[in-house]
């Protein structure tokens, strides 16, 4: 017969109490967490996919903040383009309207700072900021796009977004693309040209060719003519002001190009703005999925886990009860024995 000592006894009943304890006290935190998954030992398996899942959420909320930025810039161009296509059409119903022999000088003249007063009002709209930054700079941002002459001053550069995984939009159209032609030639004339031998105090610059830039390498007085917005308002306050119906009759084409041209800007912007959108609900929904399975895996069922309490609870004062008699024992006790 093996003797039981009591050292044995009493290290046999500690662990049992020790070990009650400690699974008490993990059910005790996981009721306080209603985590079925304290710590990765837990389950391993669904601890990894867990993380994964928690990885991919944290992206897709970032995809978010950058959609939201760019659906703002998207959207101020959009109106933009919208504000600059009302111009022009008005400054097209203008040159219409005066191409016609029923209207004399004097009248023309005073519907010129009609036209003055569009040209600025496309000049502001040239220049737009979101926050600090211009929307028609390109790149340069922090630079001014366009002086008072209608001289652009940015660069041809997109700015890209990543709005979902590997999927980059731009959010900015330069101010080359809304306010120039598509055409990059030298045989743009500009219209302005033809009113170089009138008076010098006119408003508009007269031997100011459309929006012509300087190339380099070339002599000081070689210009490339390009069309632009500001051109064509330009053109029609000095053929307004000179009273040249056939100036104002040739300037009609223009207009219709340059309306045609914002209309099709619009709709590129319009259709980077649905698939913004699209990709946008595309994630809320993922990051919405991903939240149910996390919570199927880390989540305790509330009903069980607080059965579990109650039972370890049960088994915790029985083992209180049952080591009371043993643990408390003193030396007197053995001795009446």
């Amino acid at each position: 017969m093996t003797r039981v000592s009591e050292n044995s006894s009493t290290a046999s009943l500690k662990y049992a109490l020790n070990r009650t304890k400690a699974k008490m006290e993990d059910l005790q935190l996981k009721g306080s967490t209603l985590k079925s998954i304290t710590k990765p030992s837990d389950d391993p398996v669904s601890n990894v996919e867990a993380m994964a899942l928690t990885s991919t959420t944290n992206d897709n909320l970032q995809y978010l903040k950058n959609s939201e930025f760019a659906l703002l810039n998207l959207n101020v161009t959009e109106k933009s383009l919208e504000e600059l296509t009302d111009i022009v059409s008005k400054a097209k119903e203008i040159a219409i309207a005066q191409s016609s022999d029923f209207f004399n000088a004097d009248i023309r003249k005073n519907v010129a700072n009609e036209v003055q007063q569009l040209y600025n009002q496309s000049l502001a709209i040239s220049n737009k900021k979101v926050g600090l930054k211009h929307i028609f700079s390109g790149t340069n941002t922090l630079t001014t796009p366009f002086d008072g002459d209608g001289n652009y001053k940015g660069d041809s550069g997109h700015i890209s977004l990543e709005v979902s995984r590997n999927f980059f939009v731009p959010t900015n159209l330069t101010g080359e693309e809304v306010f120039f032609s598509s055409d990059d030639s030298d045989s743009i004339e500009s219209p302005l040209q033809r009113f170089e031998q009138f008076d010098k105090k006119s408003k508009v610059n007269l031997n100011r060719d459309v929006a012509s830039n300087q190339t380099e390498g070339d002599d000081k007085n070689s210009f490339k003519s390009r069309d632009n917005l500001f051109g064509q308002l330009a053109g029609l306050t000095s053929a307004l002001e000179n009273n040249d119906a056939q100036m104002i009759q040739g300037l009609l084409e223009k207009f219709d190009n340059t309306i045609s041209r914002l209309v099709t800007l619009r709709t590129r912007i319009g259709s980077i703005t649905n698939s913004v959108e699209s990709s946008r609900s595309t994630l809320e929904s993922e990051n919405v999925d991903h939240t149910a399975r996390k919570s199927a895996l880390l989540d305790a069922d509330v009903v069980d886990l607080f059965s579990d309490i109650n039972k370890q609870q049960a088994v915790l004062k029985t083992t209180y009860q049952s080591t009371q008699g043993i643990m408390n024992q003193s030396l007197m006790d053995f001795l009446h024995r």
